[in-house]
């Protein structure tokens, strides 16, 4: 069936007790897994809906990819675990007890899974060897913290982002600096702001390797809830031209986190707002979206094997807004999380007598 993504629609939905922010498909496509604020790493089967917690963190989870048969975790404070994903009660294979010795945001695996890459505040991106998790390279430079990393599909290029909208494309082999590309439209620090905002939340390329999508946030109007237009800056890869895809709503609270190429050619992106977040599509060179589906606010975004389907990962409005103010001592209830798996194909309609 081909790809109707004004057809979006939400064909599962698999809850937890804590707003999630991050979230992968496996490749044998069997599992999604998701990481969340309460230190969990979970693991839902998508037939089934069977829930498994992988418990070793200390902090928020940032970031997981799966490498080959395991899942690879990290969170805020540098810890990285690695999790044989397929078996039925994972236990880490190898652990970094320190990938980054401040906040690690980012991280990758390498088409072939044998590599995987970090980022974080340290203003460093290191290359690890998946299988044992030592350490292979180190790429410094950058001038802001690195919050996206990822691996060209060819294996031979390593892209990097940071806070200031600089992404630069690092050879692997060598590791030395190729280009830098600019997607400073993703940074904005007013003269009345106490931080910058925004930075180059995700990148992704397409399956050929001839886009790079990098996602973030244009025109933030503010540096607390951070009111701006959610922005994906889309590379030609050969010539580093861009183009710009964004989002017209003026209600939204943050950035576009995350992107996904389709199959058709399309790309899909997840943000969040103080109220409300989206799924956007956007098509060919439209620079406004083609669809777009409501949704609580999103962090992260993955696309099955299949190609028809797209997993979302944010959280639950279930207690009173403001962080629990104007609440009585224990009457406040926090905020959960789901992953919702959207459909990219037509709702099948009810089955005949």
């Amino acid at each position: 069936m081909s790809l109707d993504v004004t057809k979006a629609w939400v064909s599962r939905m698999y809850p937890h007790e804590k707003m999630l922010t991050t979230c992968r498909f496996s490749p044998c496509g069997k599992f999604v897994a998701a990481g969340s604020t309460d230190t969990g790493v979970i693991r839902w089967e998508l037939e089934s809906a069977k829930k498994t917690v992988l418990e070793g963190h200390g902090s928020w989870i940032s970031a997981l990819e799966f490498a080959g048969e395991r899942l690879l975790t990290a969170d805020v404070r540098g810890t990285v675990h690695a999790w044989p994903y397929l078996e039925e009660a994972p236990k880490p294979a190898w652990s970094i007890q320190e990938a980054h010795p401040v906040w690690l945001r980012a991280l990758a695996a390498s088409p072939c899974g044998k590599r995987f890459a970090t980022g974080g505040h340290d203003r460093v991106a290191r290359v690890w060897d998946a299988g044992s998790g030592k350490l292979v390279r180190e790429f410094s430079g950058h001038e802001g913290y690195v919050f996206s990393v990822a691996f060209h599909p060819d294996g031979k290029s390593l892209v990097t982002g940071d806070l200031f909208g600089t992404i630069r494309h690092w050879d692997l082999e060598s590791g030395k600096l190729v280009r830098e590309l600019d997607a400073k439209v993703l940074h904005t620090r007013g003269e009345d702001f106490l931080a910058d905002v925004g930075g180059v939340r995700s990148m992704t390329f397409d399956a050929e390797g001839k886009r790079l999508a990098a996602s973030g946030l244009r025109e933030a109007k503010s540096n607390t809830f951070c009111p701006g237009r959610p922005t994906v800056v889309v590379f030609d890869w050969a010539s580093g031209e861009t183009r710009q895809h964004g989002v017209k709503e003026e209600k939204t609270d943050g950035p576009a986190n995350r992107t996904r190429f389709l199959s058709d050619g399309s790309l899909a992106g997840a943000g969040e707002g103080q109220s409300l977040g989206g799924l956007w599509f956007w098509k060919g060179e439209a620079a406004d979206p083609i669809h777009s589906v409501n949704a609580p606010s999103l962090y992260d975004l993955d696309l099955h094997p299949d190609g028809e389907r797209l997993a979302a990962a944010g959280f639950e409005a279930k207690g009173r807004g403001g962080n629990g103010r104007h609440t009585a001592r224990g009457e406040y209830v926090a905020n959960a999380g789901a992953v919702r798996v959207y459909s990219l194909t037509p709702q099948p309609g009810p089955k005949k007598k």
